[in-house]
């Protein structure tokens, strides 16, 4: 609900769903507020199908509600002026961060605004969303740790940067669930350690143009995907899938990687240059 309009995403979750994709990552932020509502339509009568992960602690823009009118205009022209949706993104304003947006009363708001919206009695993962070590207090581990006895939740992490990430993992372990960055500009998988760990890694295609042309001449993602997918220490790989064709592509590299000898080696190399 972002890049592309209603029809296309619902035909990709649709066809994501009928190809045994089960991770689904949405957040109250994503689809200028949209995202979670269209998620929720699109697994009607599927929703034991998929595992499904939302975040608190940002919300759409204050202009969200005005983009809703003007957001097919703006695909069209993000999609046929080299340029524009950067123009457009920075028109529509930043991400809203109320002061207190990991508060337990804006947490319980938050998560009551994501089922609705999803059409659900439970999220799978309930994700603070670009969050700092301090943010999760102890009354907010004790509202969380409700919610999983609740059933409203079945687990719960944060959605952040990897500093963030290990400063909560030196303090809690394997309590939290762990999504960041990870792929082959951004190992940063590794920099965990230790056996107590569930990771959601994010961003594979990250610094992709960086790596056009240093080892892999033409379409650089099977390599980077290939990469991603072949951590060991990572649990669930998110990439984004516009429609049924990069689906089909994605999936293919997943089913039949490219080699992570040679290639993945040299790639490795030219990264770290």
């Amino acid at each position: 609900m972002g890049r592309v309009g209603r029809g296309p995403s619902l035909r990709a979750i649709a066809a994501a769903l009928d190809a045994g994709i089960t991770h689904f990552d949405v957040a109250r932020l994503y689809g200028y507020g949209e995202a979670e509502a269209l998620l929720g339509e699109a697994l009607a009568g599927r929703r034991d199908r998929a595992v499904v992960a939302s975040k608190f602690g940002l919300d759409a823009p204050r202009s969200a509600g005005a983009l809703r009118v003007l957001k097919p205009l703006a695909q069209k022209l993000a999609a046929s002026v080299p340029g524009a949706r950067g123009v457009l993104r920075s028109l529509a304003g930043g991400a809203s961060r109320a002061a207190d947006r990991f508060s337990v009363a804006s947490a319980a708001a938050s998560l009551d605004r994501s089922l609705a919206a999803l059409n659900t009695d439970y999220l799978d993962i309930l994700f603070l969303h670009d969050c700092a070590a301090e943010d999760l207090s102890d009354e907010l581990f004790d509202f969380l740790d409700r919610q999983v006895t609740a059933g409203k939740i079945r687990a719960y992490g944060v959605a952040t940067d990897i500093d963030a990430v290990l400063a909560l993992h030196r303090a809690h372990g394997g309590r939290l669930i762990h999504q960041f960055a990870n792929g082959l500009f951004a190992r940063n998988a590794v920099r965990l350690g230790g056996v107590e760990r569930r990771i959601v890694g994010h961003s594979p295609f990250f610094a992709a143009e960086r790596l056009r042309g240093l080892v892999a001449p033409g379409d650089v993602h099977p390599l980077m995907l290939s990469h991603a997918l072949a951590a060991q220490e990572v649990d669930v790989v998110l990439c984004s899938m516009l429609d049924p064709a990069h689906l089909k592509a994605n999936l293919d590299i997943a089913e039949h990687p490219r080699d992570s000898g040679q290639e993945i080696a040299a790639a490795l190399r030219a990264s770290a240059a």
